[in-house]
């Protein structure tokens, strides 16, 4: 009866470590890898300046998994009031990816008189990360 016992325990033993084991599931992680500082276009249309804010930056994933689709939203001064948002099909675990002079919708001069851009990943969500804490990074600029 003993051996029994000792036996069913060993099983038992086994049983808990086993499960404590488990490795976690691999996850994403989105980060901004860098942000160039803006270029600013300003024309006239009629009487009133208009100016068209772009970025260009770059981005990655970090993590040990692929991340599916996922949006990342681009704001710019004045008050961050201008908006952008792009779609991503993806990206693989490792890799970067590069936005070149993406225009934000015409408004008013970023410089007011510094300029501030923000870029953040997987703005919605969309994507169960590692670390969800690091997909906003904002830039001053110097007016």
């Amino acid at each position: 009866m003993f051996k029994k016992l000792l036996f069913l325990g060993l099983i038992l033993s086994l049983a808990v470590m086993m499960i404590g084991c488990t490795p976690p599931t691999p996850k994403a992680d989105l980060i901004v890898l860098s942000l160039d500082p803006p270029d600013v276009n300003c024309g006239m249309v009629g009487p009133t300046v208009l100016c068209t804010n772009s970025a260009t930056f770059t981005i990655a994933n970090v993590g040990a998994a692929d991340a599916g689709p996922f949006k990342v939203l681009i704001q710019g001064d004045p008050g961050l009031a201008q908006t952008k948002v792009i779609p991503v099909t993806g990206l693989a675990a490792g890799t970067t990816k590069t936005f070149t002079a993406v225009a934000l919708p015409a408004g008013g001069n970023c410089y007011d008189p510094d300029c501030t851009m923000c870029i953040t990943v997987d703005s919605l969500n969309e994507i169960i990360e590692s670390d969800e804490g690091n997909n906003n990074y904002c830039e001053t600029t110097l007016g």
